[in-house]
């Protein structure tokens, strides 16, 4: 029998299957978005998301095509049609296929890449809403029940256990907020908050002792429970980590139906090659490698468990799964918490035994009566409290997180075969030595940045906004000029996004992680404007920043008011123009504001970094007054300058006739968002520009540019093409 074969059996013919979905994944899967024009007709929608005024999801037409649909609801009454529905319907609609945005840089999110993941033919932005019906079918009815549990714990659960029991339960997560999120990330406890093996363990154990109990015979409840684990599955979100565990309990079921025996290991290969045989795709999804890698990692090494106390057992799970998604967690994530191998030591054990259990019996007793569930909540909510308020200490604590940033695939490749090595080793004898086997790539790719004798300049694409960040060689320090921002207007109240995009914590820090960065030096905030200022608290909730500048007068604004409270334990100055300092051979001064009074763009904070005789001058909003005070000040100083970052965006008030003859740069950059309200940069700049033979690179086409200066030369590379 096959089952009794040899795991290395299984595992080489898991490794034959995932190098074959591999190599057909293309022939597969639809090539990007390939929809193009108008669109008109029924689309079913499996769940669909409602925030705000926003309705989005993936739907299929009537040739079975995949789209990604999109439509702004109109009023309050719509929304509430919509949201009567349930999370699965049918529409009739009318739309345009549009293009994805482009990623802003190597590290933010990819719409192409996550269209394509889903095998998406298309993304559509629904014009017209004619009709609209709720889903049928097993899936809907599913689905609806899924929405209608969530609804009922928010209703039923006190408000500090609701998000969690959500995500615990039925793998919704849309509760938590960012700083349960960060909590999480910091102490690499967010595995716990999603549906896995030990959540359908329990589910699968609860059912079978209650079948059981109802003296149904064991092949019945087994029967049974075959039948109910697809439709746990699809309840609790269908997340791949879901579906693994689920076709893992399958599998053994199913086997000791017919009386075969089937390991651990045997059911996660068949339930691996099984989802990419229908799926090849679910090989690029995240949580697909990291459930089986984990998964895999922890069969593999369970000799090493052999004897070891319960106590040493869980350490042992934990070391072994967080060493071996090492180098899969910074390909993605671009840092590990240090902590997590000690704090999951403790979380694990409690999550599995107290805090998961306990949230299925007050599930359980919300629908019991006589306020039974009113009773446990008041014994439960003040000890999860207390749970909460530990953990949050906990995350306080400074360096527990590694940041070595995005490593390459020949990284990736030698980091792995470290892990390999190690645990090849360490299963015949484990001695404290061989963790040098896994500390020296780890080691290398932290030391690459101090070895790094380039500066580097990146002009992050924030959209309509500015953000650039300065790495000087050798990592001798961080400085980062505006953190970008996005322009509220105030609408109606069914409007507001749940979730509102943060380019702070969407898109800066991201590309700052990517690039191996947790710690900020200085951070420049040229001016109190929501597009250069507005997403720094976020940079300050996520990154370590030393010192702060800003400019003269601008303490009383109301952005740098709410700013404050992050802002606290950093040093605060405001300089003007004449300041100046040398940071290793790269030299740094003010040229502007002159005064200590704000009153607007012209005001900005203006620097000029000059590193190995190429200089370049950073000028926030500054507009055409405030550009004539530079010039009648530093004119001669700024002749022939390297690189501008231009004023204002482009705006028509900036980059005089005046200034830019004054300068003459070889090369300008202007920060602008894609198809902005504001039409920047203006005609009437660029055409300036064109007319004196002044090269000029935007971010609203070029995306993220990042400029290297090294032995005296400048070379620049962009994230899109």
């Amino acid at each position: 029998m096959i089952y009794r074969k040899e795991s290395g059996i299984w595992l080489l013919i898991v490794f034959a299957v995932s190098l074959v979905s591999f190599i057909n994944m293309d022939a597969r899967l639809v090539e990007g978005p390939v929809l193009t024009g108008s669109f008109q007709g029924e689309l079913v929608f499996g769940e669909r998301t409602i925030d705000g005024d926003r309705l989005s999801g993936f739907a299929t037409d009537r040739f079975g095509q995949v789209i990604y649909a999109s439509y702004r609801i109109r009023s309050i009454e719509e929304q509430r049609r919509l949201l009567q529905l349930g999370p699965a319907m049918t529409l009739q609609v009318e739309g345009e296929y549009a293009e994805p945005k482009q990623p802003a840089h190597p590290y933010a999110f990819d719409m192409a890449g996550y269209l394509k993941r889903h095998n998406a033919s298309g993304m559509l932005e629904i014009k017209t809403l004619e009709a609209a019906v709720s889903g049928t079918g097993l899936r809907a009815r599913l689905a609806r029940q899924r929405s209608d549990l969530i609804e009922h714990i928010e209703s039923s659960f006190p408000e500090s256990l609701a998000a969690e029991a959500q995500a615990l339960l039925l793998g919704d997560r849309s509760g938590m907020d960012t700083e349960q999120a960060r909590i999480q990330r910091t102490l690499g406890i967010t595995h716990l908050f999603a549906i896995s093996g030990l959540h359908v363990g329990i589910v699968t154990g609860m059912v079978y002792f209650v079948l059981l109990r109802l003296r149904v015979r064991k092949g019945t409840a087994t029967v049974l429970l075959l039948m109910l684990l697809p439709l746990y599955a699809v309840l609790a979100g269908a997340a791949p980590s879901v579906m693994r565990a689920c076709a893992m309990v399958a599998f053994v079921l199913a086997a000791k139906l017919f009386g075969l025996h089937v390991s651990a290991l045997q059911a996660l290969s068949a339930s691996f090659i099984l989802f990419l045989w229908v799926d090849p795709g679910l090989l690029q999804d995240i949580g697909f490698q990291l459930s089986y890698g984990a998964s895999f990692a922890i069969i593999a090494s369970l000799k090493l468990m052999e004897g070891a106390s319960f106590l040493k057992s869980g350490l042992i799970v934990t070391a072994v799964s967080q060493l071996c998604l090492y180098p899969l967690l910074l390909f993605h994530f671009y840092e590990i918490s240090l902590s997590a191998f000690l704090v999951n030591a403790v979380y694990v054990p409690m999550f599995t035994l107290v805090i998961l259990p306990a949230n299925f019996i007050l599930l359980a007793a919300t629908f019991l009566p006589l306020g039974i569930d009113a009773l446990l909540f008041m014994i439960y909510e003040p000890f999860r409290s207390w749970i909460g308020g530990v953990t949050m200490s906990l995350a306080d604590l400074p360096h527990q997180v590694w940041t070595p940033g995005r490593p390459t695939a020949a990284w990736i490749v030698f980091m792995a075969a470290s892990v390999l090595l190690f645990f090849v080793q360490a299963e015949k004898r484990f001695r404290f030595r061989l963790l040098f086997i896994l500390l020296v790539p780890a080691l290398l790719l932290t030391a690459k940045p101090y070895l790094d004798p380039g500066l580097h300049v990146s002009f992050i694409d924030v959209g309509q906004g500015d953000s650039t960040l300065i790495e000087l060689p050798y990592r001798q320090a961080v400085y980062l000029i505006d953190t970008g921002g996005v322009l509220r207007f105030e609408g109606e109240a069914f409007q507001e996004s749940g979730r509102p995009f943060e380019v702070g914590r969407q898109t800066v820090v991201p590309y700052l992680k990517g690039r191996g960065i947790s710690d900020v030096d200085l951070l420049i905030l040229s001016h109190p404007d929501a597009d250069h200022a507005e997403g720094a608290d976020e940079v300050f909730e996520e990154l370590d920043v030393e010192h702060l500048h800003i400019t003269p007068g601008s303490e009383t604004a109301a952005l740098m008011a709410e700013l404050s409270a992050s802002a606290k334990e950093v040093g605060v100055e405001t300089p003007k123009s004449g300041a100046r300092w040398l940071a290793g051979n790269t030299r740094f001064h003010y040229l502007s504001p002159e005064d200590e009074v704000y009153e607007g763009n012209d005001d900005s904070l203006v620097l000029l970094m000059d590193h190995q005789g190429q200089r370049f001058l950073f000028t926030g909003d500054l507009e055409n007054e405030g550009e004539s005070g530079v010039i009648e000040r530093y004119g001669q100083q700024l002749a022939g300058i390297t690189v501008l970052k231009v004023g204002h965006h482009g705006s028509k008030t900036s980059s005089s006739q005046f200034f830019l003859e004054a300068l003459r740069p070889e090369m300008s950059i202007v920060s602008a968002g894609a198809d902005n309200r504001y039409g920047h940069p203006s005609p009437e700049v660029t055409e300036r520009f064109r007319a004196l033979g002044l090269p000029l690179l935007s971010t609203a086409e070029k995306g993220t540019i990042r400029m290297t200066v090294e032995s005296g030369k400048v070379y620049v590379e962009s994230s899109r093409k």
